[in-house]
């Protein structure tokens, strides 16, 4: 059984969109005890499967685009059956389609190149998943990842679920859309768009600051950076 970690943004500063991404510089640190559980098996059947206690991924998952670029550099031949109990909530800003697919991949390579391929194709948290630290400073477009020499201590009791499923496509778009936001000293620069976009978020910001692009929160006066 491979876990696959949730990660938390300790503090996110986004710049202004150039070309498809935004350059980023925050703090990521792992959950220690939040991690999802992947099982990987051969499947007879000409096609890879995922079962999964949440049905929408086993149809909407980056697993399958990982698998295909692994079949396509030749890594694999064969096709699979994959198991995968999430117990990171979706669209919590917590990194979990992220850290599936590196944590799938590299059950089969550790060649960075391809790795690094991988990330491009699903995303920038991806690059912090890869390095396997336990807290970094990450930096541009998630592609800049820098070992923190004190490790950062969270766990799953420090957050705050809020059981709302943002998306992180809409979050970032409403943030291009108010120039004002970006001169804010916020924590974490998302939180004004997402808070703007998912009213219900309110009542759970004077409690702690936000994680990625929501809705994961960190308590209040735990590990501030």
């Amino acid at each position: 059984m491979i876990k696959s970690y949730a990660k938390v943004n300790l503090f996110l500063k986004v710049y202004k969109l150039k070309g498809k991404y935004h350059k980023i510089k925050s703090l990521f640190t792992i959950v220690e005890n939040l991690y999802d559980e992947i099982v990987i098996n051969k499947n007879k059947l000409k096609m890879d499967k995922i079962k999964c206690n949440i049905k929408k991924l086993e149809t909407e998952n980056f697993i399958y685009k990982v698998l295909e670029i692994l079949r396509k550099h030749k890594v694999i031949k064969n096709f699979y059956s994959i198991t995968l109990k999430k117990n990171i909530p979706l669209g919590s800003g917590l990194g979990g389609g992220s850290s599936n697919a590196i944590s799938v991949a590299k059950a089969f390579t550790n060649n960075k190149k391809i790795l690094k391929k991988i990330a491009k194709k699903i995303g920038m948290d991806c690059y912090f998943f890869i390095k396997e630290f336990n807290t970094a400073y990450v930096k541009g477009y998630g592609n800049r990842v820098y070992k923190r020499r004190t490790r950062v201590i969270i766990k799953k009791e420090n957050l705050i679920f809020t059981n709302i499923e943002v998306d992180t496509k809409l979050v970032y778009s409403q943030f291009d859309k108010i120039e004002s936001w970006k001169n804010r000293k916020e924590q974490n620069m998302l939180t004004i768009p997402a808070l703007s976009l998912y009213p219900e978020l309110v009542k759970f910001a004077n409690l702690g600051f936000m994680s990625g692009s929501g809705s994961t929160f960190i308590k209040n006066n735990k590990n501030k950076p």
